[in-house]
């Protein structure tokens, strides 16, 4: 065991009250079974007992027992006979974990699967003992290669581990980049000790697949590595506790050049575990819920799609098309403000007491529709002058404003930005810009499940849950018309992290990478026909229009 964790992983969360082991999530035994068998630790194609299995965080066991019992069932069909001692069943398993009680937990249930199966109570403990160790296993030094790492690795944040632990991990894995998830790390090491022929099966967060962090994971999977399979599980729950992980089944091996098969599923029902085990495992190409790539995005790029049409559509737009800001001469994208205090700086109706000057209309989330905004009376309370210079305003000349800030200082002085540059401690985190309000725009809301689209004439400043658009040359009833259709739709959908429900974020960074038609290429006509379903609730008229703009365009 390493010195560093002598005792429980949990002993090194100050102030947890958790009593559970850190980052544990439980996966449903028919999920299990399905990676066992995505990963091919088959107990009738092979005789286990040849081979070598990490379970690099085994928790309570749910993927160790399962191993354990295909194992013995492999070694009851290959061999006539057990032996229970014999040195290659002894180094078939290994399984870690960082948590005393955990591993305490897994060497009963194996114990009693041995015991089960015949095994006599003393050869049960001692493969048990041999089998599960505590420790941590990205710092382990292991002595062997293994043909199968499998396991769901814990869910924690880099940040929340101990700082002298994540120093350590820092150096030691280099895909720990950004706020990188612990997974990350998991992922790295589980790779490394792969043999030739030996693959990795993990259930964990999707979000490296799409996300700043998994960047340096991606690019490290396809330059040495092939996906072999990947299930987008974000739209069901395939965990035993209702957590908020956006889950996703990976496996990689390291046949590269091999086709990858992928699929998103919105269940995991009897019926659809069996089909996607049967399209993933088949010698013929799948049809329905799997789709195969003959290359997965080979440049470490985000794995933005699980469709090969969809991809094929995506490849298409980014080739031949613009993005949302290059579409149209000054288009841009932003955000709406943060101010670091929304029960301060923002008001439900206008306050008698503080300047008029000082209190700009603001439009929030809740306030947008397609059809027209359904303005909630919000406004923002504005402590930067009208000169668009960012500077403050100067209280001695605003009575109201200064006397309603004073009876809040506490609290606004408390914030970052505030004891950052303590002589402007009214402002808001985000510069305001006056001259925003009177620009028409669209406002957006950031999580959503389909594509709302506001239009504002210049009436309201965007709250920072809304990003906008100006243009000085798209008309903007035409580029909304173009952003609620379902070809930008796919796009953000592809681009985005999902949500639970099937939510997807109109993030600054996603919009921008939309792919729009040309204002340039756009006759008077088409633009004419967009303005006209701009507002309509019939998203077939809004989808056709759409679509005469983008084959005009490509």
């Amino acid at each position: 065991m390493l010195e560093l964790f002598q005792s429980d992983w949990r002993d090194f969360w100050v102030g947890s009250e958790s009593q559970e082991p850190a980052g544990a999530v439980f996966t449903r035994p028919e999920i299990v079974e399905l990676i066992l068998d995505m990963a091919g630790y088959s107990a009738t194609d092979k005789h286990l007992s040849q081979f070598r299995l990490l379970e690099p965080s085994c928790g309570d066991g749910a993927f160790l027992v399962v191993a354990v019992r295909r194992l013995i069932e492999s070694e009851q069909l290959h061999a006539k006979e057990i032996d229970w001692t014999a040195p290659h069943l002894s180094a078939a398993i290994r399984a870690a974990d960082i948590n005393l009680v955990s591993v305490k937990t897994a060497k009963g249930l194996v114990v009693a699967a041995l015991n089960g199966a015949g095994c006599p109570p003393a050869e049960a403990k001692a493969l048990a003992e041999k089998w599960i160790v505590q420790t941590d296993f990205l710092l382990c030094e292991w002595p062997n290669q293994f043909d199968f790492v499998i396991g769901n690795p814990p869910y924690v944040r880099l940040e929340d581990v101990p700082k002298r632990v994540m120093m350590r991990y820092r150096e030691l894995f280099r895909t720990l980049t950004d706020r990188a998830d612990l997974y990350i790390a998991f992922f790295e090491r589980g790779l490394q000790l792969l043999s030739k022929s030996g693959t990795l099966a993990f259930i964990c967060a999707n979000r490296f697949t799409k996300n700043k962090y998994g960047e340096a994971l991606r690019r490290l999977v396809a330059e040495k590595y092939h996906v072999r399979s990947y299930v987008n599980l974000e739209h069901t729950q395939p965990f035993l506790s209702e957590v908020s992980a956006y889950p996703a089944i990976v496996v990689v091996d390291r046949n590269k050049g091999k086709p990858t098969r992928a699929a998103t599923l919105e269940d995991i029902t009897p019926n659809t575990i069996s089909s996607v085990r049967r399209e993933s495992l088949g010698k013929r190409a799948p049809k329905r819920i799997v789709s195969q790539f003959a290359s997965w995005y080979p440049k470490g790029e985000p794995w933005l799609t699980t469709s090969e049409t969809e991809h094929g559509l995506l490849d298409s737009l980014n080739r031949t098309l613009p993005s949302l800001e290059d579409s149209g001469p000054r288009t841009k994208v932003g955000i709406g403000v943060a101010t670091g205090a929304d029960s301060v700086y923002v008001l439900k109706h206008l306050h008698p007491a503080i300047e008029v000057s000082r209190q700009i209309p603001l439009v929030m989330a809740a306030d947008v529709g397609n059809e027209e905004l359904q303005w909630s009376g919000r406004f923002l309370l504005n402590p930067f002058a009208d000169e668009d210079d960012g500077t403050l305003v100067n209280l001695r000349e605003y009575p109201g404003l200064s006397s309603y800030l004073a009876v809040h200082g506490d609290h606004l002085k408390q914030r970052h930005v505030a004891k950052d540059k303590p002589t402007t401690w009214f402002r808001t985190i985000d510069r305001i810009w006056p001259s925003l309000q009177h620009k028409s725009k669209l406002v957006i809301p950031d999580i959503q499940g389909s594509s709302t689209i506001g239009f504002d004439e210049g009436k309201f400043y965007p709250h920072h849950n809304l990003y906008y658009i100006t243009s000085a040359s798209w008309p903007l009833l035409a580029l909304k018309a173009l952003l609620r259709s379902d070809i930008v739709y796919q796009q953000v959908r592809a681009y985005s992290v999902q949500m639970r429900g099937g939510s997807v974020r109109f993030q600054a960074q996603t919009l921008r990478r939309v792919r729009l038609p040309s204002l340039q290429s756009l006759s008077d006509k088409i633009i004419a026909r967009l303005v006209a379903v701009s507002q309509d609730k019939d998203q077939g008229a809004i989808d056709d229009a759409a679509r005469e703009a983008y084959s005009v365009a490509r």
